[in-house]
């Protein structure tokens, strides 16, 4: 009898630090994969940085020639940035959706990635002035299902939009819940209370708005309508 109670807890013990070190290799694999994906979105978020700063100067030489017949050009890249950084928010989203670690780390990024989209709508902006290009500017305030129970149907809406009038629309989502102070200021400015919520340009627009709706709003700000209006 004493054998085999010998023989078992040798088992056990073996059983046990065998289970451990597998738990602390999955650990370090963890960390690995993680550490991976921060140094991706970091790597992007860089590029993306570099991209809109030679937007910028490029908008500043055009502005400083008055060369509007550069604007085309110019503007072709800013879509291809834009593009660009619509796939940084995908996968942003993804990585935090699958991520369990370094929450603090995914939340500094995403305060980048919501920086970088401010940055295009104020650039955006001063570019219509410059090179009289017929776009409309919509930021997008959402938040939590629980907060915000239509946020979802509100997103699926502004895709449909998006997907009519294509680069003549320029649509920003902003997550309310971001402890990011610019989000504040621009909640401050146009009295955001709750969500979902639109601003077209300088109209705004609280609660779930139908594509009838946005369309309206959107296509009568255009000076040349495009297509999609027809949709409304």
């Amino acid at each position: 009898m004493v054998s085999v109670r010998r023989v078992s807890t040798e088992k056990y013990v073996a059983a046990g630090f065998i289970t451990a070190v597998i738990f602390l290799l999955g650990l370090f694999l963890g960390f690995v994969i993680e550490g991976k994906r921060v140094n991706l979105l970091q790597d992007i978020e860089d590029e993306q940085r570099v991209e809109f700063a030679s937007s910028q100067l490029q908008y500043a030489y055009v502005q400083s020639l008055q060369a509007r017949e550069s604007c085309a050009g110019i503007y072709k890249v800013f879509y291809e940035n834009l593009r660009r950084l619509d796939q940084t928010r995908y996968r942003l989203e993804k990585y935090v959706q699958d991520s369990r670690l370094n929450d603090a780390t995914f939340e500094l990024l995403k305060r980048d990635y919501t920086l970088e989209q401010l940055r295009y709508w104020m650039l955006s902006g001063q570019a219509r002035e410059v090179c009289d290009e017929d776009v409309v500017r919509v930021l997008y305030f959402y938040s939590t299902d629980e907060e915000c129970p239509r946020c979802g149907d509100q997103a699926f809406v502004l895709n449909y939009v998006k997907g009519l009038l294509q680069e003549r629309a320029l649509i920003f989502a902003i997550d309310a819940r971001l402890a990011e102070p610019m989000v504040d200021v621009l909640e401050r400015q146009h009295n955001i209370t709750s969500y979902p919520s639109l601003v077209i340009e300088r109209d705004v627009l609280s609660g779930f708005v139908s594509k009838e709706a946005i369309l309206g709003e959107v296509c009568g700000k255009y000076e040349r309508p495009p297509e999609g209006c027809a949709e409304k």
